[in-house]
């Protein structure tokens, strides 16, 4: 688990087209399939103040996070309320018909989902689909459940800027409230980040510590021996520093 206390205060963002606060800093639970491994980050992340957890219908561990969370939440005087589920659309999933039985299924494991992100804008077997219907379905599915309050907030993963131009063009309830990409010093995002700041979009940084190449840069080390922290604390700080909601993952509880 990465050493938070370089971070200071976990503090939350404002979502424009949400009432919700975001907060600026959570975990990831991709390849966290086994209920112990995931019952003991949780039990590492809450007295740290970690309080927004990624998964997604890929993960298949929506029902194993919602059992977790349920027995172990209450252990550290918390519940439901104080927590951030951030979920996405399976590709599989695509389409209106797909993406809202999906999605009420996710939602059934933690009786609403704060918000719900489309994984990415192409599936597999694509060849010959208008992808642009398909995505606009998906995306329609989104914001029905989120009138309905059973979604609090909706937004993509993995979007080019041509992609989020395109759902511009078909979205009823404005731009997407979180835009989930990979974000470190060797993958920066400069041209979607440059659209989520024209539209008052929050940027979601996965992977903040990239494949794990970065630790020996020099320059990473040298910001490190300079303030005496490591190499994952320099770059998750980074991330924090540029205004991203930030997620690494980790199976490890120290």
């Amino acid at each position: 688990m990465p050493n938070l206390s370089i971070i200071g205060s976990l503090s939350k963002v404002n979502l424009t087209r949400s009432a919700m606060r975001l907060p600026n800093y959570g975990i990831g639970t991709y390849k966290l399939e086994d209920v112990t491994t995931l019952r003991n980050v949780i039990n590492a992340v809450l007295p740290l103040g970690v309080r927004l957890f990624d998964t997604a219908q890929w993960y298949c561990n929506e029902h194993l996070i919602s059992e977790v969370l349920s027995t172990e939440l209450p252990k550290h005087g918390l519940t439901r309320e104080d927590v951030v589920i951030v979920s996405k659309v399976h590709p599989r999933n695509h389409g209106y018909e797909k993406a809202r039985a999906s999605t009420l299924e996710s939602i059934s494991h933690f009786k609403y989902i704060d918000l719900m992100l489309v994984h990415w804008p192409g599936m597999h077997g694509s060849a010959g689909v208008d992808m642009r219907a398909v995505r606009t379905g998906t995306w329609r599915a989104l914001e029905e459940l989120m009138e309905s309050g059973q979604l609090r907030g909706i937004g993509v993963s993995n979007y080019t800027v041509a992609h989020l131009e395109e759902l511009m063009e078909y979205t009823t309830s404005g731009p997407p409230s979180v835009l989930q990409s990979e974000f470190h010093p060797r993958c920066q995002q400069a041209e979607v980040r440059g659209f989520c700041d024209k539209h008052n979009v929050q940027f979601m940084g996965y992977t903040p510590l990239g494949r794990q190449d970065l630790f020996n840069k020099p320059l990473v080390r040298e910001v490190g021996d300079k303030y005496g922290i490591t190499p994952s604390q320099v770059l998750l700080k980074w991330g924090l520093q540029k205004g991203a909601v930030t997620i690494p993952r980790s199976s490890k509880t120290r």
